[in-house]
């Protein structure tokens, strides 16, 4: 199968960490590709930020797809998800993944936020989808801009330190809400003792997921149509 991941974004460095924990977690046989939007913040910081890059997921997703099995936006705040599902209903949003993961493997789960404003809008986007919020037991940010996203490898010990707050508050599960920490997957985990869910991770399982049902009902049909 093949997937387009698309960063709403224009941060280079961000990309590139999407596509490689896509690429890590990926089963065989499962293409991946990841593209940045043109121009725009390097970081989307806020609800405004989000609404400006809207328009150009949408082209990308508009001009590709007749040419991917799925299509990924990259983004907690999953900018453009519903307009996107009007041009393909093979969309999933990192942000919505990862929240209907953890609701799978934990009782209760934490956001581990990029920024205060990350952190003010989960309330929101669990009523949008549908989560009783008090499968939530915090939100905590990192940082105050992206600089902690930026140089996360060299604050690692800051994460540890807030993944540990998280977990007092009652998370048996933790969700990086930045695609751009996606790659602290495996280093939390060891150091926490919980499943630390990066929406990227999750995005790209579920549509692998999808997939594999999808094709095994083709080729049930396939066989029960030269039984006749």
């Amino acid at each position: 199968m093949k997937i387009l991941i698309i960063n709403p974004n224009s941060s280079v460095d961000m990309t590139n960490t999407i596509d490689g924990a896509a690429k890590k977690y990926a089963q065989p046989g499962t293409e991946i590709t990841t593209v940045m939007t043109p121009d725009g913040p390097e970081f989307l910081a806020d609800a405004y930020d989000c609404a400006i890059q809207v328009p150009k997921v949408l082209d990308i997703v508009e001009k590709n797809k007749d040419n991917y099995d799925y299509f990924i936006i990259a983004c907690g705040y999953d900018p453009g998800l519903d307009a996107c599902r009007t041009i393909t209903k093979n969309v999933i949003g990192i942000g919505e993944a990862a929240i209907m993961t953890a609701c799978a493997v934990a009782k209760r789960f934490s956001f581990l936020n990029s920024t205060p404003g990350s952190t003010a809008a989960v309330p929101e986007r669990l009523r949008a989808i549908g989560v009783d919020p008090s499968k939530c037991a915090s939100a905590r940010p990192i940082g105050t801009d992206h600089g902690m996203v930026d140089n996360r490898h060299e604050h690692f010990e800051e994460y540890v330190k807030l993944g540990k707050k998280l977990i007092e508050d009652g998370a048996g599960a933790i969700i990086p809400t930045c695609a751009g920490m996606s790659d602290l997957k495996e280093a939390l985990e060891q150091r926490l003792g919980v499943p630390v869910i990066p929406g990227v991770v999750a995005a790209v399982k579920m549509a692998e997921q999808f997939w594999a049902v999808a094709s095994a009902r083709a080729e049930r049909e396939v066989s029960l149509s030269g039984r006749k």
